[in-house]
């Protein structure tokens, strides 16, 4: 083998053993990035889930007295986040992601969740009115109208307190054991509650709680907000024993009847309602 021949060899040999060597470092180089970028990642979503800790500690915390709404929270994000709630508790925590939304309801042992949810209330009024047409074939129907007056209790009463009671009940009729989920005024759900249960358990098709419900509480003659309330009580009833799923051992709170909490607002009774029929009628249908 001639010289020239010899020294291109070698250079060829010198070449691979260059390129080899910085393949190495290069590798080396790569796997020590990667290592970098793992471990900083790890010490970023530590700290992602430190903050979301911290948030949801902090909010239970300041609202820990009605923490028993938490619930309704969650109904309110799920429905309308961006709407302006009058209680502070709900607007708050529908400025939280729903990350810390969530984590919110995990530390309170809660089984809700928030989640997407495309037309709720549209979806929660027609799971109502099923479950009475269905039960009470020739009854009429308080939800016309798309439960418009379920709606009006947020849309147009949001701030605005319960109505005091218009129409005078019997002494004889209040059960003192019994206390509505308003937490303050027992007399005025309390026909509502015996009427609705004693149907829903009744094997006849002819009942018509609801007309007899509006005869009782003179619902044509009721101011909008009076309506509103009527309306939006007999719907959480009618969920409440309508549902047939008194089985289900999921716990998604009990919000008014929790720990001293007050549903006193005609926005808190809007939630309540739509908390009621979306964990009675929707979330046991989906399996």
């Amino acid at each position: 083998m001639k010289f020239n021949e010899w020294a291109e060899l070698i250079c060829a040999v010198i070449s691979l053993l260059v390129i080899a060597i910085i393949g190495m470092k290069q590798y080396r180089q790569s796997k020590r990035m990667e290592e970098f970028e793992r471990r900083q990642d790890e010490r970023d979503e530590r700290r992602h889930a430190e903050g979301n800790k911290a948030q949801a500690v902090e909010f239970i915390s300041k609202y820990y007295t009605d923490r028993g709404l938490i619930p309704l929270c969650a109904v309110a994000a799920m429905y309308n986040d961006l709407f302006h709630y009058s209680r502070k508790m709900y607007w708050e925590f529908c400025c939280l992601v729903p990350e810390v939304q969530n984590l919110i309801l995990k530390y309170c042992d809660l089984d809700l969740r928030v989640r997407k949810e495309n037309d709720l209330f549209v979806r929660c009024i027609a799971a109502v009115e099923a479950a009475l047409r269905d039960r009470f074939p020739e009854d009429k129907t308080i939800l016309y109208e798309d439960g418009k007056y379920v709606l009006r209790s947020l849309e147009r009463y949001a701030g605005e307190r319960l109505p005091a009671p218009r129409v005078d009940l019997p002494p004889e009729r209040l059960d003192s054991s019994f206390l509505s989920p308003d937490g303050c005024a027992p007399e005025y759900d309390y026909l509502i509650r015996k009427v609705l249960s004693e149907a829903f358990e009744s094997r006849d098709a002819s009942f018509t709680p609801i007309s007899h419900l509006k005869k009782e509480y003179q619902f044509q003659a009721s101011s909008e907000i009076e309506a509103c309330r009527f309306a939006t009580t007999v719907a959480f009833y009618a969920a409440t024993y309508g549902s047939g799923d008194e089985t289900n051992d999921r716990d998604y709170g009990c919000p008014g009847g929790f720990d001293g909490e007050r549903i006193e607002t005609m926005e808190d009774l809007f939630l309540l309602a739509v908390f009621q029929i979306y964990t009675k009628l929707l979330l046991p249908n989906e399996g």
